[in-house]
């Protein structure tokens, strides 16, 4: 875990000063060049509006995007300006960014529509009705619906959320950078930032225990914790000169994303996803890297638990921008490969380093010039002033297994050198994970890196994804890859579980010990189901042999059938069908008996802007193979082998 600190007197400088121009300059070339085109743009721009209108879309339709997108436009086109300045160094663009901080101050809330009701709020709050002078108490929200506030009520506790978290850093450095600068013609705008950070972050940050993602009496631990964490962290170290309160914060802060650690098992697996990689365990790299310039954190480098949450994201590697999605998780994720290369040299993991020069050298990353999201300011200047010269991927290579059995998840591949051949995957679990899918018993196949067997994602947030989330096609188990039994879906919640969950290496090996990618798991994923599903048992058992096939044997037992068994398989392309074989992405061949089973392939359309970007296609294809006797018992054997 992480010490508390003693504060030192001595200021956060953990990068050159704006006057530093011998280091400004020293930035590659093709980031000045994209800021300096970008800022070129917005060089006397007009600011858009945020009016409570678009706010209020939320609450009225659901509909979080249209403020979301123009809030974020808002806090790019600062962050665009900051850097472009910082490069320039002659005050050009300092009257835009002005505009940008006075109007972000401004704002009445940052906490952005759809996570305005998470904080705790003043039930008996009250206006005087203009006809009679009577206090009258706000109307209850209409019913089944989610919210509880429509707009910002001044009397609610004081809430940080990630936007909150985000552009309290982002106006931390622009003070940190451009506050003496812009101080020179307005000391007005320099002191509205130190009042602001600290009225609406430090200062609740510091009192307000009881915030839900801090953990310190709640369990709610997933990426909220470390991302708002190392935002907040920022702000205070940045602020400390002119926040008396800083070291207590910073301490609070520590306890805080001790308890996110605490919450990983050993084995460093994301339970939400690779996804939520960089949110999660890599705004805790960023965390102890900023912490690293005010404290000795050396120590935390060798913690078997952080090395194993950093090194989790290479295991979960697929090929290209391919990784397991399970959850909320998209298939194609870019992670932060500075982040990694800084953090597998602190460790002295070389395969960490490997494995960020290669996302580098094939360009399979987060390029941080161009997100309109900002999420970790820390780590995109600490990307312009350090980093490797040398490229070490060749060097890369990916265990050919990984097991995680907190989550229970096994990957296993054919080839630790390149994306060659079959990647299999498969989980067991629960359904009570952060941001869940019913999946439990769900499999994933890659061949060369190209999906053939996958899971579709996440479409874009609404309010539907909080009230009505297991309405949504996407995160039903009928969507996955696990079986409709008796017509019935698995269940959210901790309780639906696999069971008898085992794993070895083909002949029994321990799998802790077992470095070959020959496997066999097996579980039993009858509690995943209600007792509707009238299941007694049903065990999954998957053979991997990666150059050569998967077999996936399933056997049952029913206490009544009063609908066919149906196997759903999410397929990347769409199968093509001839007897007892089905192929699927021209790679790889399905093998199954035609005399047990028919088979229907449902077109999926990609309507959703997420989905279909992440897929980079319009439709995906859903296959059942379903089962033409209603029997109470049996064994369904299936066999994926190369084209």
């Amino acid at each position: 875990m992480i010490n508390e600190i003693t504060l030192k007197k001595t200021l956060f400088q953990p990068f050159p000063a704006y006057s530093d121009r011998a280091a400004w300059d020293s930035i590659s070339s093709d980031i000045k060049a994209f800021y300096l085109s970008e800022a070129a743009k917005r060089n006397g721009m007009d600011w858009p509006s945020l009016p409570a209108t678009i706010y209020l879309e939320f609450s009225r339709n659901g509909n979080r995007f249209n403020y979301d997108d123009m809030y974020r436009q808002r806090r790019y086109d600062l962050g665009i300006l900051l850097i472009a300045e910082c490069i320039e160094g002659n005050g050009k663009y300092l009257d835009d960014i002005i505009n940008g901080v006075w109007l972000i101050c401004e704002e009445t809330t940052w906490i952005r529509p759809a996570h305005l009701d998470h904080g705790p709020f003043h039930k008996e709050i009250f206006y005087h009705n203009p006809e009679t002078g009577e206090k009258t108490l706000y109307p209850e929200p209409p019913k089944g619906t989610y919210y509880r506030r429509r707009l910002h009520e001044p009397e609610d506790n004081t809430y940080i959320d990630l936007s909150v978290a985000e552009t309290g850093s982002l106006l931390s450095w622009v003070y940190y950078f451009l506050g003496n600068a812009i101080a020179k013609e307005v000391p007005e705008v320099t002191r509205r930032i130190e009042q602001e950070v600290i009225r609406r972050i430090l200062i609740p940050f510091t009192e307000q225990d009881e915030l839900n993602w801090v953990g310190l009496k709640t369990n709610n631990w997933n990426n909220w914790n470390p991302w708002i964490n190392c935002n907040v962290l920022a702000a205070l170290l940045i602020f400390a000169p002119a926040f008396s309160r800083a070291e207590e914060g910073v301490n609070v802060s520590i306890k805080s994303i001790n308890c996110f650690i605490e919450f990983y098992t050993e084995d460093g697996c994301c339970e939400e996803g690779p996804g939520y990689f960089c949110h999660a365990c890599g705004s805790l790299l960023d965390f102890i890297e900023e912490l690293s310039h005010v404290t000795d954190v050396s120590y935390l480098y060798d913690m078997p638990k952080i090395r194993n949450m950093a090194s989790y994201i290479y295991k979960v590697y697929i090929g290209k921008e391919y990784y397991i999605n399970y959850g909320d998780c998209s298939p194609r994720v870019t992670v932060p490969a500075g982040t990694l290369e800084r953090a597998g040299k602190s460790m002295g993991d070389n395969a960490l380093i490997a494995f960020a020069s290669y996302l580098k050298e094939n360009k399979y990353l987060s390029h941080r010039t161009i997100s309109n999201y900002f999420f970790h300011i820390y780590s995109l200047f600490a990307d312009f002033f350090t980093g490797f010269k040398e490229n070490r991927s060749n060097d890369f290579k990916v265990p050919c297994i990984a097991w995680f059995p907190g989550i229970q998840l096994v990957t296993a591949r054919a080839n630790e050198n390149k994306p060659k051949g079959f990647f299999f995957s498969a989980k067991g679990s629960h359904n009570g994970v952060s941001h869940n899918h019913n999946d439990v018993g769900n499999f994933y196949l890659y061949y060369d890196a190209r999906p053939v067997i996958v899971d579709v994602g996440v479409e874009y947030y609404s309010k539907s994804s909080n009230t009505e989330r297991y309405k949504i096609w996407t995160f039903r188990s009928s969507y996955h890859n696990v079986p409709t039994i008796n017509n019935v879906e698995q269940f959210p919640g901790k309780e639906y579980c696999a069971r008898e969950v085992s794993i070895s290496g083909i002949n029994g090996e321990d799998i802790t010990t077992y470095h070959a990618g020959s496997i066999k798991i097996s579980m039993d994923i009858a509690g995943a189901y209600p007792d509707t599903a009238m299941v007694n048992s049903y065990k999954r058992n998957f053979i991997f042999i990666p150059d050569s096939h998967l077999e996936l044997t399933d056997t049952y037992s029913l206490k009544e059938c009063s609908s066919p068994l149906i196997l759903n398989f999410l397929c990347y392309e769409k199968p093509y069908i001839k007897g007892n074989k089905a192929e699927l992405s021209g790679k790889v061949i399905l093998e199954f008996d035609s005399s047990c089973f028919k088979m229907e392939v449902e077109e999926i359309s990609l309507t959703d802007p997420i989905i279909s970007n992440d897929w980079q296609k319009e439709h995906l294809y859903r296959l059942q193979l379903i089962k033409k006797d209603m029997d109470l018992n049996g064994v369904v054997y299936l066999k994926f082998t190369k084209k």
